[in-house]
């Protein structure tokens, strides 16, 4: 019985590692990239925001093993942010953890952003950005299994493994990255003329951060590159916005396209001058991570605050062990001024 249940793990960590080459030194990531700014790209650091806080939550894989489990919080602030006529600077914090399976094979990491925001032309926009600090992958080597701890007829945890992995590492990490970003129009269900759009590519981790727990080892964190694009569409006279969306990711041997769009209701305009009524609105939507998972989303916005939740319906090879069950992923946000400011280039 004992020998069967082996087995199966070895087949089930066989169709993960085939199904998706994600987890061979690639980074972790959340299907709700609109809720992680400073992951997809630093230039987004305080782009068209005075002040933005998210915490990220993601739960996954529960339905094949010891479910792999990911949160982030970020922070930021833009220096010197007085309207849309000035060029500024914004400055973010990005705390990171992951924790993966039974061996608790863990990641921490802290980054400080630094992004310059210039006003190139009546409604336009560019920045750039950099993202840099340290990270450390940690592991429970007491929870692993080896063969040389096979008695010839059970496991036998008794035995020593003979096996000297060290229980973590620390590593330097770098990103940068460039957007434009265009907004014109109101936002509110009277006129809901806004059209805005951002646009971006970036780098992440540039072939340096040494990615093994053997100092030995030359593997390294592969290179990341990102590129990115936004549109939110007001439907005019109407309370409807339509925001597609769409993402490239390419690190080492992943190649990720994940693309959709998210219909947007606006529910209730804020009074304008007593502030006793506010805003809020109800969004729904979809994404394909191209061989991968169908992400369904949905979020509700009140004045400054929000939540997301998502779920991945596993689309890939996993679906035999998985049974389409992927992973579930809360977003909470807090921004100024509010996400229906009505100010276009403020969406």
């Amino acid at each position: 019985m004992k020998i069967r249940l082996h087995i199966n793990r070895i087949i089930i960590l066989a169709l993960i590692l085939t199904s998706n080459a994600k987890l061979n030194a690639q980074d972790f990531h959340f299907s709700q990239f609109r809720e992680t700014p400073m992951l997809i790209n630093p230039a987004q650091t305080a782009l068209n925001k005075d002040v933005r806080i998210i915490v990220n939550y993601k739960d996954q894989w529960r339905s094949v093993a010891s479910p792999f489990k990911t949160y982030a919080v970020s922070g930021e602030y833009a220096i010197n942010h007085k309207g849309e006529k000035n060029n500024y600077l914004g400055i973010g914090l990005q705390i990171l953890g992951d924790q993966a399976g039974d061996a608790k094979i863990g990641t921490t990491l802290g980054m400080i952003a630094i992004n310059g925001v210039l006003k190139i032309a009546e409604l336009n926009k560019l920045s750039v950005g950099i993202i840099g600090g340290v990270g450390q992958r940690s592991i429970n080597t007491g929870a692993l299994q080896w063969g040389s701890q096979y008695d010839g007829a059970n496991f036998n945890s008794a035995i020593p493994s003979g096996e000297d992995v060290p229980k973590s590492f620390v590593y330097p990490d770098l990103g940068a990255g460039i957007a434009w970003s265009y907004g014109k129009g109101e936002k509110c269900i009277s006129a809901n003329d806004g059209i805005n759009a951002t646009v971006g590519l970036s780098v992440f981790h540039f072939g340096i951060p040494s990615y093994s727990y053997y100092s030995t080892s030359s593997e390294k964190l592969n290179t990341k590159i990102i590129g990115h694009a936004s549109v939110t569409i007001g439907i005019a006279n109407s309370n409807l916005l339509i925001i597609p969306d769409l993402i490239f990711v390419n690190q080492g041997a992943l190649h990720e396209i994940n693309m959709g769009g998210i219909f947007k209701f606006i529910t209730q305009d804020g009074s304008k001058y007593t502030k006793n009524k506010k805003p809020s609105a109800y969004s729904i939507g979809a994404h394909y991570r191209m061989g991968d998972a169908m992400i369904l989303t949905g979020m509700y916005e009140y004045s400054n605050y929000a939540i997301g939740i998502s779920y991945d319906v596993n689309m890939s090879k996993l679906t035999s062990v998985s049974k389409s069950r992927g992973g579930l992923e809360i977003a909470l946000r807090f921004v100024t001024p509010n996400q229906f400011s009505s100010t276009g280039s403020k969406i």
